[in-house]
């Protein structure tokens, strides 16, 4: 009898157009989605990867910026494993937003604080280094107030993600490494979206 792989769900949240599509699509096929729409609601991917002979299925859940989606936003970051909350560096009105997307929507199902938190600040190619270097500041500062993690991105490019995706491996496989099996209950529900192959 075949053994499911151990399921982790990543859920992405964020302003609208941040860039939470594209850096799924960069993720889960190293490439940018040439035919690209605007998330509504809810959209959702998955791959299997190998971690040290180990086979985990990592599911991507993209969300949609726009305030009218909030209200379904909560019923997905339920079980998250991790949650990717981005931000655009070139307009920082998307930073300040994201207390809300933590609290009002990540923590709001993690009373025990168990999901892990990673910042993106996103199109960092679209600033200069010096004002890098000060949202960086602000980025890891408010990381560290979730006990989070902060990453500057570029989505467009793959070898941009690299140190995100290196991270997202580490909590994997420490998970898997303790015996844990990452979710234990099928947290699919959306099939007319769902892509990938776990």
């Amino acid at each position: 009898m075949t053994t499911a792989s151990p399921k982790y769900k990543i859920v992405f949240l964020g302003d609208q157009s941040v860039g939470k599509t594209t850096l799924i699509s960069q993720m889960t096929n190293r490439e940018l989605d040439q035919n690209y729409q605007p998330t509504i609601g809810i959209d959702f991917t998955s791959t299997k990867i190998n971690y040290n002979g180990k086979i985990a299925c990592l599911q991507f859940w993209d969300t949609a910026g726009q305030e009218r989606f909030n209200s379904l936003i909560p019923n997905y970051t339920r079980s998250s494993f991790i949650a990717i909350i981005m931000f655009d560096l070139k307009h920082m009105d998307s930073f300040n937003h994201l207390d809300h997307w933590i609290k009002d929507l990540v923590l709001i199902n993690d009373p025990d604080r168990l999901i892990n938190i990673i910042i993106v600040g996103n199109k960092k190619d679209l600033i200069t280094d010096q004002e890098r270097e000060e949202i960086k500041i602000r980025g890891v500062e408010k990381s560290k107030e979730y006990k989070g993690k902060y990453f500057e991105t570029c989505s467009l490019n793959y070898k941009d993600i690299t140190d995100l995706n290196e991270y997202i491996k580490e909590l994997v496989l420490k998970d898997l490494e303790s015996g844990n099996l990452g979710n234990d209950e099928d947290i699919v529900d959306i099939h007319s979206q769902k892509k990938g192959c776990c």
